[in-house]
C-alpha cells in the first residue's frame, strides 16, 4: 500500500514538466486574414443586395409616377374640355333636356320590343299595327 501512495516530492516533480505555450504561427495569421475577408465579402453581399433592392422600388416610384402624371394631364384636358360652350352646351341638351329658344323638340317614340306588354290598346283607321310602331 505504501507503493501505491505518490509522495509530494515526485507530484512536482511530474508538474514541472514545461506547459505548452500558444505560438502565434503564420497559420493563425493566415486564418485571421480569411475570417476578415469573409467578414469584408459578407458584408459587401449585404449592401449589394440592399441596393438591389432599392433600385427596384426606385423604377417602381418611377412608374407610378409617369402613370401619375399621365393621370393628371388627362385630368386637366378633361376639365379644358368641359369648360368650353360646346361641351356645355351638349350636356345642357342630352342630360338636361334643355332647348334654345325657337327650337322644336322631337321626342321619338321606340318601336315595341318583345318584352313589352301585349294588350296595346290599336289605333283606330290603322291596319293592325299597335302604338308606337309607326316608324
Amino acid at each position: 500500500m505504501a507503493e501505491d501512495v505518490i509522495s509530494l516530492e515526485s507530484r512536482r516533480k511530474r508538474s514541472r514538466r514545461p506547459r505548452k505555450r500558444w505560438r502565434v504561427t503564420p497559420r493563425f495569421f493566415l486564418i485571421l486574414l480569411g475570417l476578415l475577408c469573409l467578414w469584408i465579402a459578407i458584408g459587401f453581399a449585404n449592401r449589394y443586395l440592399h441596393i438591389v433592392l432599392l433600385q427596384g422600388k426606385i423604377v417602381r416610384v418611377e412608374r407610378e409616377i409617369a402613370a401619375t402624371t399621365s393621370r393628371n394631364e388627362a385630368t386637366r384636358r378633361q376639365i379644358q374640355d368641359m369648360q368650353s360652350d360646346v361641351y356645355i352646351e351638349k350636356i345642357a341638351r342630352e342630360k338636361l333636356g334643355l332647348i334654345k329658344p325657337g327650337e322644336t323638340v322631337y321626342i321619338p317614340v321606340r318601336s315595341a320590343a318583345p318584352d313589352d306588354p301585349q294588350d296595346v290598346k290599336k289605333r283606330p283607321g290603322s291596319n293592325q299595327q299597335t302604338a308606337g310602331s309607326g316608324y
